[in-house]
């Protein structure tokens, strides 16, 4: 069974393909994984489709801090932080992981 830390490698490695990076990004969102997700999302060397995936991995309860600071993060282009205002505004308070 792969680590947090491995999954992470994964996802962000360019080397991999497709389906392993996704399969990766959504073995973070189940484990609860929310600041490895951060991390993906802060990364400007990932294709932006999987920091969207790791943004989207991140709407429920518990990543709501983190997808808070990734709305108010200046670093990140504008549209990544929209969009996680856009999913703090739509996340129920009782959601669980997608």
């Amino acid at each position: 069974m792969s680590t947090p830390e491995e999954h992470f490698e994964i996802a962000v490695d360019d080397s991999n393909d497709t389906e392993a990076r996704e399969t990766a990004l959504a073995d973070l969102e189940t484990a609860n994984e929310c600041a490895r997700l951060a991390d993906v999302v802060r990364d400007d060397g990932v294709e932006d489709r999987y920091r969207e995936q790791a943004l989207t991995g991140l709407a429920h309860p518990q990543c709501t801090a983190t997808l808070r600071g990734l709305a108010e993060d200046s670093g990140l282009p504008s549209s990544l932080r929209d969009r996680a205002e856009q999913l703090l505004d739509e996340t129920p308070e009782d959601a669980g992981p997608t």
